[in-house]
């Protein structure tokens, strides 16, 4: 009982080392260390006292280093947000402080955006001055900063997508500015995922929220709009921490303080959230996104056109001789001149060598830069040198040339020329007209006859009686009558021909020599030519136009749901023989695995495009090339561009901001560009490979119709044969697909922008009936790599007729022996995962025997796979804002029919 007590020592209590030592530990003074190694001490000093001595002072070093080690990164980080606040410290080369950019963006139509800014200003005793849709604001109540306010359009109309996109790319900070009472719209909605795309307001910030007014006399109502417009905003931009009113009148909150302080007559003072805007817009450093700071860019403040019409001469002159070099592409036969531009240098150095993109309108070359005076000389003067208010005479300006091209100035040429166009090598090249019209005497010569016509491109006869028109002969209906094409004629069966013959005679001896074959398609297009055309009513032609966009949208869907119900399956033809219909197609042991020479059947357009070694290497040396060449940020310059088309001053909207954005070397060259692309959720529509898309690539937008492929993620995006699998229809799913297409080349990780805008019909003048604009994805660059091959998959199914085991009869993937035969190397495979090849053929109607690594089911399905490499369709050009046209795939079918006969008729007539 004396032990009940009693209790044993806690020798065994477990003690856990601490999460975080005072102490640095050995992995920590290695990464410290960063390889440096101490010198050991002197282990065979003459004393005791020199080894003391010597510890002392490896000590005293070691707390020195230290010391040193911490000013160093303490000066680093100093560095770093000196370099942040840029040219927004002190002032320029001009004597000026660079403005601060600040894009007010109307969410919905009853919200102004020149009324937030007066707002704005007000809060700070400021007054706008400016016109247009640029205004500036003074304030010197905070360190003496400039603000300059790009005023947009609301987001709720379609045509303001683009000039937002733009004016925000060029801007420091974004106000999006929403309204208490109305909803942001679809519209709205695309828009902020196009900025979010883009990589805006991420974790750089530089996005404020504002709303106008908020509901008084109700604090608690006032609270719950605030917090409703907050959380739908920081579903796009986290960053955003609060919403701001900006409201004349004060808040309900703050109803109660403003009624104490002032009198119930004196005039609405403008909340202090506005102060505290103003007071952010000046003091916050903006650090901008890195894809357009590692570039130039200058947002005009001041342009103007001049005619010159010796450079224009000169410029056609030698663009006959050098191939158009020096010309920019799509303006031929326009009035070109000398476009200037002034502003301020921002982002990255500007070189007179480099060339500069003017947004939706192309490249242009730089044939000087000048140093601009400063705006306080130009208001003291009142009278400036030169003009820029788009007038057609300007005197030249006496300012300073800081940049001029030299020897190392790019060229606007775009594509290679192939080195068989310079020496006349080609493998085959089309017939002149002197060997067409020598050809028949040469072929009565030599007792030859033309090769027969291909199936389809010979015009069908029609059997009509003897007299009938071409217009009441297009007017019989074949079924009555009967329809043979000229290779049809001679081919028919025994049996037919009995037939025809017993049906003639009981008809009668007269009805044969009564008959005649028309060549329907040539007389019928002389009688559509000889008739006048008669143009339908807008009605009709609107009605029509939506009649055939709803009749494609439905065969689309269906085509869609086919692909996802069975991926790649196509029918084998009955009457085209499968190894004509697939000859470009070939067979692979392993997709994964199996090697394809990346070089081999190339299209002519290959041989016009630049390939890069290197990509990322390349744009690495090119961005450190360009940090140390040209016209440092903060300078106000008047850049002249070189053979601008009068169109760009003339159609320019002037509410709209304009910016120039300079280009790396070799950017202006097309290649094969890759890029990601993720399905945005909120839109449905199905998305075909070769359909007309808009790409906004960064700063640069171009009308583009990509090919999809799967995103290999192995290997850096190669795999192990850098061979990608074909996809017929962009698909949403958690993984990204890769779009390709003929692009000027473009270094760094850009953000891509996939959108679909209005189209139009290839019939009608009017525009498609949906005038928004979707964001189809959204996604960044992947590389420039001409190696990567798409492969096209397409799967033959048969059906096995009898099952013995491992062997079985097959049926239904051929239909002629010949094909048997031709596709006999090809491995088979069936959905239940068995692997097989065809042994033999049977008959003569492409049954085949084939043999398995396993016994087979009789509801199996045999499956033969087949590849083809796909390439995109033709180049991407600038985009200029007009309506895609809709080509269907019917249409470039009939297209090459047609083409195709006009090809036999001009042989035939030879």
């Amino acid at each position: 009982m004396a032990n009940e007590g009693h209790s044993h020592r806690a020798h065994q209590k477990q003690s856990n080392k601490p999460f975080k030592s005072k102490h640095a530990s050995k992995s920590q003074l290695k990464d410290q260390a960063k390889g440096r190694t101490h010198r050991p001490a002197v282990k065979d000093a003459a004393s005791k006292s020199e080894r003391q001595q010597s510890q002392k002072v490896q000590a005293k070093n070691l707390k020195v280093n230290r010391r040193n080690h911490a000013k160093q990164v303490l000066d680093k980080k100093r560095q770093i947000v000196e370099d942040q606040k840029g040219i927004f410290t002190g002032k320029n080369r001009n004597g000026d402080r660079v403005q601060r950019i600040v894009a007010i963006v109307p969410m919905t139509d009853d919200v102004d955006a020149l009324e937030t800014a007066q707002l704005l200003a007000q809060a700070v005793g400021g007054q706008l001055t400016g016109e247009g849709a640029q205004r500036s604001l003074e304030v010197p109540k905070f360190h003496n900063q400039s603000l300059r306010f790009l005023l947009l359009p609301s987001a709720s109309q379609a045509p303001s997508l683009f000039p937002i996109i733009d004016t925000v790319s060029a801007a420091d900070f974004t106000i999006i500015a929403l309204s208490s009472e109305s909803e942001v719209d679809e519209q709205g909605e695309t828009v902020l995922r196009c900025l979010t795309g883009l990589g805006v307001g991420g974790a750089n910030g530089g996005v404020l929220g504002v709303v106008k007014d908020l509901p008084g006399g109700n604090a608690s109502l006032a609270s719950t709009t605030r917090a409703s417009l907050h959380s739908f905003l920081t579903h796009f931009f986290p960053s955003i921490e609060r919403i701001h009113c900006v409201s004349a009148t004060p808040s309900a909150s703050s109803a109660s303080t403003s009624a104490m302080a002032t009198d119930s007559s004196a005039e609405p003072q403008p909340s202090s959230e506005a102060t505290l805007i103003i007071r952010a817009l000046c003091e916050k450093t903006p650090k901008g996104m890195r894809w357009r700071e590692k570039r130039p860019r200058v947002l005009a403040e001041r342009v103007g056109w001049e005619k010159n019409a010796a450079a224009a001469a000169a410029a056609v002159e030698g663009g006959q001789e050098n191939g158009g070099e020096d010309r920019p592409s799509g303006f031929e036969g326009e009035d070109l001149g000398t476009f200037v531009v002034e502003g301020v240098v921002r982002g990255n150095r500007l070189s007179a060598n480099r060339l500069m993109h003017v947004q939706g309108w192309g490249d242009f070359k730089v044939s000087k830069i000048l140093l601009a005076p400063s705006v306080r000389q130009q208001k003291r003067s009142h009278a400036e040198s030169m003009t820029l208010d788009g007038g057609d005479s300007a005197t030249t300006a006496p300012f300073e040339p800081i940049s001029v091209p030299d020897d190392d100035a790019d060229s606007l040429a775009s594509t290679n020329v192939p080195d068989e166009d310079d020496f006349g090598m080609d493998e085959q090249t089309w017939p002149t007209e002197e060997e067409l019209a020598s050809a028949p005497a040469a072929l009565r010569e030599r007792g030859e006859m033309p090769p027969p016509a291909r199936p389809g491109t010979t015009p069908k006869l029609k059997k009509v009686a003897k007299g009938t028109s071409a217009y009441q002969a297009a007017w019989i209906i074949d079924e009555e009558v009967g329809e043979l094409s000229a290779d049809e004629a001679g081919d028919d069966s025994d049996e037919e021909a009995m037939k025809d013959g017993e049906h003639d005679e009981a008809e009668g001896d007269d009805d044969e020599e009564e008959t005649e074959f028309i060549d329907t398609l040539a007389d019928e297009t002389a009688s559509v030519s000889a008739r006048p055309f008669a143009d339908l009513s807008p009605e009709q032609e609107q009605a029509q136009l939506q009649e055939y966009l709803s009749q494609r949208a439905a065969r689309r869907n269906v085509e869609n749901q086919d692909d996802l119900d069975f991926p790649d399956e196509v029918d084998t033809p009955l009457h085209i023989p499968a190894r004509e219909r697939f000859a470009r197609y070939r067979g692979l042991k392993s997709f994964r695995t199996s090697k394809w020479d990346p070089y081999e059947e190339l299209p002519r357009d290959y041989g016009r495009c630049f390939m890069l070694e290197d990509w990322k290497g390349m744009g690495r040396r090119m961005e450190k090339r360009v940090a140390e060449e040209g016209v440092e940020p903060g300078t106000r310059v008047i850049i002249h561009l070189e053979n601008v088309p009068r169109r760009l001053a003339e159609e320019r909207n002037p509410l709209y901001a304009l910016t120039l954005f300079g280009l790396f070397k070799h950017e202006h060259k097309y290649s094969i560009m890759h890029f990601t692309v993720q399905r945005n959720t909120e839109n449905s529509d199905a998305v075909r490979s070769k359909d007309p898309l808009v790409l906004q690539q960064g700063f640069r937008r171009f009308a583009i119709n990509p090919i999809f492929s799967q995103h290999t993620m192995r290997n850096g995006g190669k795999g192990a044969n850098n061979v990608h699998k074909f996809e017929r229809y962009l698909r949403h799913g958690i993984n990204a697909s890769v779009a390709t297409a003929y692009l000027p080349i473009t270094f760094g990780n850009s953000p891509s922008l996939l959108l679909r805008v209005p189209t139009t019909s290839p019939d009608a003048e009017d525009a498609s009936p949906d005038q928004h604009i979707h964001l189809i994805g959204t996604g960044a660059l992947l590389s420039s790599d001409p190696t990567r091959i798409t492969a096209k998959r397409i799967i033959l199914t048969g059906h096995p007729f009898k099952v013995h085991k491992k062997t079985a009869t097959i049926r239904y993937l051929f239909f002629n022996r010949a094909d048997v035969e031709y596709f006999k190397p090809v491995q088979l495979r069936t959905k239940g995962g068995r692997i097989g090849h065809i042994r033999e053929p049977l008959g003569t109607h492409g049954y085949f025997k084939a043999g398995f690594d396993g016994p087979i089911s009789q509801l199996d399905t045999v499956c033969l796979t087949l590849y083809k490499r796909c390439y995109p369709p033709n180049f991407g050009k600038v985009w200029d804002g007009q309506p895609l046209p809709v080509v269907s795939k019917e249409r470039v079918q009939a297209a090459a029919a047609a083409a195709a006969t006009a090809q036999a008729d001009e042989v035939e007539m030879h």
